[in-house]
């Protein structure tokens, strides 16, 4: 068991520690979502700072624990404070904005392979969505990952990365009796022996390696929240030198813990306590749940202009301090093996070096996205 022992035991255990064997177990997210769980944070944070706590680490760009805070208060449906369970599609607290890494909000391109064009996501009409009146399994891949040439210096000066992603159901499966779930998988990224970025081949990521529950995400209704955020923190910290413990390879995104279906109240609780031990990164992607339809019939249930359509196929994550280079260059470049790349380049070519040589030079992450509907057998009656 994670868990035992007297509270003295608790209040003597660094915090390192404790972050180690929570992240390795991923069995201690539903316990923040408990009275008990969040004395017990609360103890171990105070305790840790009175104590200088061994978490001091050198500073990033951006108040990861503000943004932590937030990301995680604005899944809460509205109703969670009361105790009553009939929850509503949306949660109606907004994140605070200011939290957030402006110019490192993404911005979503959909390319179409059958004519190596791309657009914004936010062309993609209603009626290009799914016609399908229940509930869709979906599915995420990392392909690929590029950094623009001052993003690459500065990792190489910091030397960690960590890639978390959640999806967030908008509503339960069943109504009245569960809250709606969540999925959250994180990785790691060191560099390799040479101290530098790792070669682009490697920057893929699955994240059904950290929970084979992410393979196949069940959206009820054909909607739900996702979020895709990439940070950099220094070497040094000890924040990353739990990570570095936990991961298992180098010089690749690696997975480090996979938090399969937990509620959103305990997916709150372990965002508040990522935050506490990240305290300050540098996002070079950094989102709030973004409202996702998947169906026809979702959008038009949801009545609201908010959110995202999105079919199968490949995305583009750019950082919006990237869009303005990227959109007069969209149709002169094409994806191949995940890496924009000019468009009709040599099919002999070496993908990776034409992604390196790229103009415009932007850092941007490339995904596939699948959406299948799922259809209720019917019962067997004999």
């Amino acid at each position: 068991m994670l868990f035992q022992g007297t509270g003295d035991v608790y209040m003597s255990a660094s915090r390192r520690d404790f972050l180690q064997q929570a992240l390795m177990g991923g069995a201690f997210a539903p316990l923040l979502a408990t009275a008990s769980g969040k004395q017990l944070f609360a103890q171990l944070m105070a305790s840790g700072q009175s104590k200088g706590g061994g978490v001091t680490q050198p500073l990033g760009a951006h108040d990861s624990q503000k943004f932590w805070d937030s990301f995680g208060s604005s899944l809460l449906p509205p109703a969670a404070s009361s105790g009553d369970r009939t929850r509503g599609l949306f949660s109606k607290k907004k994140p605070d904005a200011g939290t957030a890494a402006l110019g490192r909000q993404i911005d979503f391109f959909h390319y179409n392979p059958a004519d190596n064009s791309m657009r914004f996501a936010t062309s993609i009409d209603s009626k290009e969505l799914l016609d399908h009146g229940g509930d869709v399994a979906a599915s995420l891949q990392v392909n690929g990952f590029r950094m623009a040439a001052e993003d690459r210096a500065q990792f190489n000066q910091l030397q960690s990365a960590q890639l978390r992603l959640d999806v967030v159901q908008t509503k339960s499966l069943m109504q009245n009796l569960l809250d709606p779930m969540a999925w959250t998988s994180l990785a790691s990224l060191f560099p390799g022996s040479n101290g530098q970025l790792p070669p682009m081949q490697n920057l893929s990521f699955d994240p059904g390696a950290a929970s084979a529950k992410m393979k196949q995400v069940l959206l009820p209704g054909g909607s739900g929240q996702w979020a895709v955020n990439l940070s950099m923190a220094h070497k040094e910290g000890t924040f990353c030198s739990v990570l570095q413990t936990i991961s298992s390879n180098a010089g690749k995104f690696a997975p480090i813990v996979g938090l399969p279906q937990i509620g959103v109240e305990a997916l709150q609780g372990f965002s508040s306590l990522w935050g506490a031990f990240e305290q300050r990164t540098t996002f070079l992607l950094n989102s709030f749940p973004q409202l996702a339809f998947a169906t026809q019939q979702a959008r038009q249930l949801a009545m609201t202009q908010q959110g995202l359509n999105f079919v199968s196929g490949d995305y583009i994550l750019v950082p919006h301090m990237y869009t303005d280079q990227l959109t007069p260059a969209l149709d002169k470049l094409e994806l191949r093996q995940g890496y924009l790349v000019p468009k009709g380049s040599p099919t002999n070519s070496s993908v990776i070096d034409l992604a390196l040589a790229l103009k415009p030079d932007i850092t941007y992450l490339s995904a596939t996205l699948g959406f299948q509907p799922i259809i209720p057998q019917p019962l067997n009656v004999s």
